[in-house]
C-alpha cells in the first residue's frame, strides 16, 4: 500500500520533477550548514506567525489528514508553477469549467465535509439556492412571471389577479411551463435568467458598473418569490438546511426586514418578519440540535437620506433591546463606491451613544470594499473604527492603512473576508493577489464568509474555504490554518461568551468525527492508505 501513491499517473511525474529540482539545486551549490540552519529558523519563525501557526499543535490523526490535503495541493500548485498548466482556483468563479475542476478535487470534497463553524457575513435574500427557488417556489399556486422588455429579466410575484403592465406582461409560471413542452428545459432557462453564471464572464461583466447592475438585479428578480408570506419561512428553513448540509453550524444573517406580503395584498411589518426569523431558527435548532443557531443583524441602505437612516437606527435600537440575544446589531449595505460613506450619516450613527443612558447598539459595518485608495469610500474604515464597529465587512482596503490595521488588530475587530464575492464583484481577478492573504500570514483577526452565495451558485461556504485554502494561505499551509479559521468564525461571532464556549465544544465534536472519517475514507480508497501518509510524517 505504501507504494501506491507514487505509482499513480501524474503523481510520479511531479515527484520526479521535484526530485530533479532538488538535485539540481544541490549540484549548483552545497548550502553551508550554518546558513541552512538560519534559513530554516527564519522560515519556521515566519510560519509561526500565520493563522494556525506551523501546525505543530495538530494531533497525530490531524497530521495524517493534513498530509492527505497537502499531497494534492502541492501537486496542483507545482504542476502549474513548473509547467504552466491551468490552476482552477485562480479563475473567475463564474467560469464553470474551472469550478467543475475545483469540485472534482479531493481537497474540495474534504473541505465540503469539514465542520467550518459559522458564517458571519451573509445576506438574507441570497442564502438559499436558485435551484430551490425554481424547483419549489415557482411550482406553487398563483406564481406569476413576466419578462421585462427593457432587459429581458424575468420577474416573479404571487397574485390572485395580476396587474396590467404592457412593459412586463404577467402570466402564470405554470402556463409558460406547460406551453414550453419541456419543463426541465424551461426551468433551466429560469435558473440561467436569475443566476450571474454565464459562459463568458469576462465579456458579460467587463467592468464594475455592469457587474454590480447585474448583481443588484438578482434581488429585484427574486424578492417577489422570497417575500411571499407562505414562502418566506420555508425559504429561511431551506437556507439553514443548505448551510447545515455544507457543514456550517451557525449563521449571522444581515437583513432589511423587508415587507412580506400575503396573496390578498396584506403587508407585514418588521416585527412580524423578525418573529418569523426567531421562530424559524428556534424550530430548526429543535429539529437539528447539532446546529448552534442564528442571529440577525438589522441593515439599512446607504443611499437613503439622513433622516431615514436615523429612523432605521432607532428601529434597530428598539429591536435590539426587545430581542436580546437574537438581534445583535446594525449595518449599512449597498455598493460603497458610489453611495454615501459612513461620515455622511455620522450624527445618525452616534445617536445611540448620545442617549441618557447611552445605548450600546453594536455595529457591523461594511467598510473598505473598494480599491480607490484615499477616497471618501476608503475612509469608511476610519469611521467604522471610530464608531466602534464590532467587525468589519470585507475590509478589502485595510492593508493600505497600517495605523488602522494595527488599531483594529489590538481591539480584536475581526474582518469578514468574502473571497469569491470580492472576485465576482471585480475587486480582485486572481485570488492569489487577495490582500487577505497578507492578513492570514500574520494571524490577523478574520473569518471567511460567503456574502451572497446563491447569486453565483456557490455552496454556502465550501467554495470560499476551498479557494482560501488553494490561493490565499500559501502552498505550505494546510489543515492548521483551516482549523483556526473555523474556530475564528465562532470566536468572533456575536454570541455571548458562554454561548461561544458551547458552540466551540459542539464544533470540536464534529471536528473529531470529521478527522476520523477522512482517514477512513482515505485508507479505503485507491490513493494509498494511511501507512503511506504516516511514513511521511
Amino acid at each position: 500500500m505504501a507504494d501506491r501513491l507514487t505509482t499513480r499517473p501524474g503523481w510520479m511525474s511531479v515527484v520526479c520533477l521535484l526530485g530533479l529540482a532538488a538535485i539540481l539545486i544541490h549540484c549548483v551549490t552545497a548550502i553551508p550548514a550554518d546558513y541552512a540552519a538560519k534559513r530554516a529558523a527564519l522560515i519556521k519563525a515566519e510560519k509561526s506567525l500565520r493563522t494556525g501557526g506551523t501546525g505543530s499543535s495538530l494531533s497525530h490523526d490531524e497530521q495524517i489528514v493534513d498530509k492527505i490535503l497537502m499531497l494534492e495541493k502541492r501537486k496542483l500548485i507545482e504542476a502549474t508553477r513548473m509547467n504552466g498548466s491551468n490552476f482552477a482556483a485562480r479563475y473567475n468563479f463564474l467560469n464553470m469549467t474551472a469550478r467543475a475542476d475545483m469540485e472534482a478535487t479531493r481537497g474540495f470534497q474534504i473541505i465540503k465535509k469539514m465542520p467550518k463553524g459559522g458564517v458571519l457575513h451573509v445576506h438574507d435574500e441570497a442564502i438559499t439556492s436558485i435551484d430551490w427557488l425554481v424547483s419549489n417556489v415557482t411550482y406553487r399556486d398563483n406564481c406569476y412571471m413576466c419578462v421585462d422588455s427593457s432587459d429581458f429579466r424575468v420577474n416573479f410575484h404571487f397574485y390572485k389577479s395580476p396587474p396590467q403592465d404592457a412593459a412586463c406582461v404577467w402570466r402564470l409560471v405554470s402556463a409558460f411551463r406547460g406551453e414550453s413542452g419541456d419543463a426541465a428545459a424551461f426551468d433551466k432557462t429560469l435558473h440561467n435568467n436569475l443566476s450571474m453564471v454565464v459562459a463568458d464572464p469576462a465579456t458579460a461583466y467587463p467592468d464594475l458598473n455592469t457587474t454590480w447592475t447585474r448583481f443588484l438585479a438578482y434581488f429585484a428578480q427574486v424578492e417577489g418569490l422570497v417575500l411571499y408570506a407562505p414562502v418566506f419561512a420555508d425559504y429561511l428553513w431551506e437556507g439553514m438546511l443548505q448551510f447545515r448540509e455544507d457543514n456550517v453550524q451557525y449563521l449571522e444573517i444581515r437583513g432589511l426586514l423587508p415587507q412580506v406580503y400575503e396573496l390578498d395584498g396584506t403587508v407585514h411589518d418588521a416585527d412580524w418578519v423578525l418573529n418569523v426569523y426567531k421562530q424559524g431558527v428556534a424550530h430548526f435548532v429543535q429539529q437539528y440540535p447539532d446546529f448552534t443557531g442564528a442571529r440577525f443583524i438589522k441593515t439599512s441602505l446607504r443611499f437613503k437620506n439622513s433622516s431615514d437612516i436615523l429612523s432605521d437606527v432607532k428601529e434597530a435600537m428598539r429591536l435590539y433591546l426587545q430581542n436580546p440575544g437574537f438581534v445583535v446589531g446594525f449595518d449599512l449595505v449597498g455598493p460603497e463606491n458610489y453611495l454615501h460613506p459612513l461620515i455622511y450619516y455620522v450624527d445618525d450613527l452616534l445617536y445611540p451613544s448620545k442617549q441618557n443612558p447611552p445605548v450600546k447598539l453594536p455595529y457591523f459595518f461594511h467598510a473598505g470594499e473598494t480599491d480607490w485608495q484615499g477616497s471618501a469610500v476608503d475612509y469608511n474604515l476610519v469611521d467604522a473604527l471610530l464608531l466602534n464597529t464590532t467587525r468589519i465587512g470585507h475590509g478589502y482596503a485595510l492593508y493600505k492603512h497600517p495605523l488602522l490595521k494595527d488599531r483594529i488588530r489590538k481591539q480584536g475587530i475581526a474582518v469578514e473576508v468574502n473571497p469569491i464575492s470580492n472576485q465576482v464583484l471585480k475587486l480582485v481577478d486572481d485570488l492569489r493577489n487577495h490582500p487577505a492573504a497578507a492578513l492570514i500570514a500574520e494571524n490577523f483577526p478574520l473569518v471567511i464568509s460567503s456574502d451572497d452565495p446563491a447569486v453565483w451558485g456557490a455552496a454556502p461556504l465550501s467554495h470560499d474555504f476551498y479557494v482560501t485554502f488553494m490561493t490565499m494561505i500559501g502552498e505550505d499551509a494546510g489543515l492548521a490554518t483551516l482549523k483556526q479559521l473555523a474556530i475564528n468564525s465562532l470566536r468572533y461571532s456575536a454570541m455571548q461568551p458562554m454561548e461561544i464556549q458551547k458552540a466551540v465544544t459542539q464544533w470540536k465534536m464534529k471536528w473529531d468525527s470529521f478527522i476520523q472519517q477522512v482517514i477512513r475514507d482515505f485508507t479505503s480508497s485507491d490513493w494509498g492508505g494511511e501507512d503511506r501518509v504516516t511514513d511521511e510524517l
